[in-house]
Formats: C-alpha cells, sequence, structure tokens
C-alpha cells in the first residue's frame, strides 16, 4: 500500500521535470556569472515510510563554489588545455651562419715595374700610394704572397684567407 496515489505520483514527477528544466534554463536564480548544477538525489525520509515509498529529492548547488585546480598547498594550478593541438612536426635546425668572409680589397692598381724576377706593384689604399713586393706587409693586415701576373694574391691576415687583384699581363 502506497502513500502516494497514481495521480500524487505523476504531479511529483511533473513538478519535478518542471523544477530541472527550470534549473537549465535559469540555473543561477538571476544572477549573472553564477553556475548551478545538480550534483545528486537524496530521498526524503518520512516517519514510518518504506525506502521505496520516499520520494527523491534535487539538491543543487553553484559550480562557482567548487574548488578549481587546488593544489596540495591550496595554490591554483595552470589549467591544462586537453585539446589543444598537437604535431610530430620537428622543425630542423636553423642553418649553420655563413662563415666569415674578408672585407673588399681596399688597393686599386696603378702599375708594376719588372726588374729581372723581381716585380714591384704600384697601389693605392685611399690618398696612400704603395710600392709592394712579395713578402711585404700593410698596415699588419694584408700580406702580399705571390705576385704573378696577370694577379696579386694578399692574404687578409685577421682570418687567414686569400684575395686577388688584377694587375694585368707582363709587359
Amino acid at each position: 500500500m502506497s502513500m502516494l496515489s497514481q495521480r500524487q505520483r505523476w504531479a511529483l514527477l511533473g513538478g519535478a521535470l518542471a523544477l530541472t528544466l527550470l534549473l537549465a534554463v535559469w540555473p543561477d536564480g538571476g544572477e549573472e556569472g553564477s553556475s548551478r548544477a545538480v550534483v545528486g538525489v537524496e530521498p526524503r525520509s518520512h516517519a514510518g515510510a518504506k525506502p521505496q515509498d520516499q520520494a527523491p529529492v534535487l539538491l543543487a548547488m553553484s559550480i562557482d563554489t567548487l574548488p578549481r585546480g587546488a593544489g596540495a598547498e591550496g595554490e591554483d594550478k595552470e589549467v591544462k588545455n586537453i585539446f589543444a593541438r598537437q604535431t610530430w612536426f620537428v622543425p630542423p635546425p636553423p642553418p649553420k651562419p655563413a662563415p666569415p668572409a674578408p672585407p673588399p680589397l681596399p688597393f686599386s692598381y696603378l702599375g708594376k715595374v719588372i726588374d729581372g724576377n723581381q716585380v714591384t706593384v704600384f697601389v693605392t689604399q685611399g690618398d696612400r700610394n704603395l710600392a709592394l713586393k712579395t713578402g711585404d706587409v700593410v698596415d699588419g693586415v694584408y700580406r702580399v704572397d705571390n705576385i704573378a701576373p696577370p694577379t696579386m694574391t694578399f692574404t687578409f691576415l685577421p682570418l687567414s684567407m686569400q684575395q686577388s687583384l688584377e694587375i694585368g699581363g707582363a709587359n
């Protein structure tokens, strides 16, 4: 024998459904920025009622009151996006820098004198006129390595790199 008639059960079920829909549509009771969720069902106890005759009561609580990522010390932890885009692409390493290059030769060819096996080449460097022979060092930066017309070979000493200057053929 039941305490509630069939009609009362349907009315209670309809009321619970209406309350649920109301909470789904208007979850915070009119307050903006607050969210509520149904968190459980608790049976209502009546004195002398059997457990199967007890009507359920829906409990609602604000989602804003739930702890969010609190650590062991109560500190907030960064929220990890579990749906973040992931890729296995590994970018290639950056290209190696180009090796250093010596600056352009600061010399302009003026002329040469050939005396037997000895060749003297006349060049200008800015406003200076120079007479260079094999083995000469200019300002501790350029060394004359070889004079063999039609080229003269210098070594840029800071980088130990060779450079050539056109001096024309032997006359």
